[in-house]
């Protein structure tokens, strides 16, 4: 009988240990990794061109994130010599308590890429007092901020790209058809919007290649079963690379930062880059 009692004071310590293990990791550690998600994506068979975009997403700086966090990032980012730069929204936790928003644009403008930074609203951006600042912090951090609007990019060998960009939904006002008007029916379409599940009401017929954020790939991930919990309009599409259709894709990133409580768990921040054929 001792000898049982010992083992199960034995197995209850060993647990003990692992539990708090697990929980020192998530809190501490994982929140502070950084991981670079590379994809190859053919959008036309046998195509000959290659296009590298970089996405990032869901920032979320305060409490939990740094200005000194988001420069390491851009440099990071800048390293991969994207092609094109993605931020699918979600710049600031809480946009009116963060008191150094006006050192933002110093550190975001520093981001390079060959035709350009683009950027979408995330429902952080409007809410928390957000809606004042975000657009001028975009605008002067280099980005062109797409509000249900389109930008078409010409590259040198003749091909064209439609970049689109789509209003949230929590607090914006999505307009699929208006953000289409103006693309250049012989070009890829590269859409870029917050929340994922708004896919479906776009339709994989206008898409090539779709970049989403919002889920945060449900911060914490646990195997087998999955992510604990993910925001609404982020509970089709939860994470990682879907195929909508031949030479259709959507992307969902796992993000940057954290928010509600600074915790991931089998889910490190990330940065996705796509080499796409076309």
């Amino acid at each position: 009988m001792k000898r049982l009692i010992f083992n199960i004071i034995k197995c209850l310590i060993v647990l003990s240990i692992v539990v708090a293990g697990i929980v020192i990791y998530s809190f501490k550690i994982e929140p502070k990794r950084l991981i670079t998600k590379e994809y190859e994506l053919e959008v036309v068979a046998g195509g000959e061109s290659s296009l590298k975009v970089v996405q990032f997403s869901d920032v979320h700086l305060g409490p939990n994130y740094s200005l000194e966090q988001l420069g390491k990032l851009v440099e990071k980012i800048n390293r991969l010599e994207p092609d094109v730069i993605a931020f699918t929204g979600d710049l600031m936790d809480v946009p009116s308590e963060f008191e150094d928003r006006s050192k933002i644009s110093t550190i975001l403008g520093r981001l390079s890429s060959k035709y350009g930074n683009y950027a979408v609203w995330g429902n952080h951006d409007r809410g928390g007092g957000g809606v004042r600042f975000y657009e001028e912090i975009m605008s002067s951090s280099g980005f062109k901020l797409l509000t249900n609007e389109s930008n078409v990019i010409d590259l040198e060998n003749g091909k064209v790209i439609n970049v689109i960009g789509l209003d949230e939904a929590m607090l914006g006002n999505p307009d699929v058809q208006r953000a289409y008007e103006g693309t250049n029916d012989e070009g890829m379409n590269l859409l870029i919007l917050h929340q994922p599940d708004l896919i479906d009401q776009v339709g994989d017929e206008n898409i090539d290649v779709a970049l989403a954020g919002h889920s945060h790939g449900g911060q914490v991930d646990v195997p087998v079963i999955g992510a604990i919990y993910t925001p609404p309009l982020a509970e089709k599409y939860t994470k990682g690379l879907y195929q909508l259709g031949i030479h259709k894709y959507l992307y969902v990133n796992s993000g940057i930062g954290t928010t509600r409580i600074p915790v991931r768990f089998w889910n490190p921040a990330e940065i996705s880059v796509f080499n796409i054929t076309l």
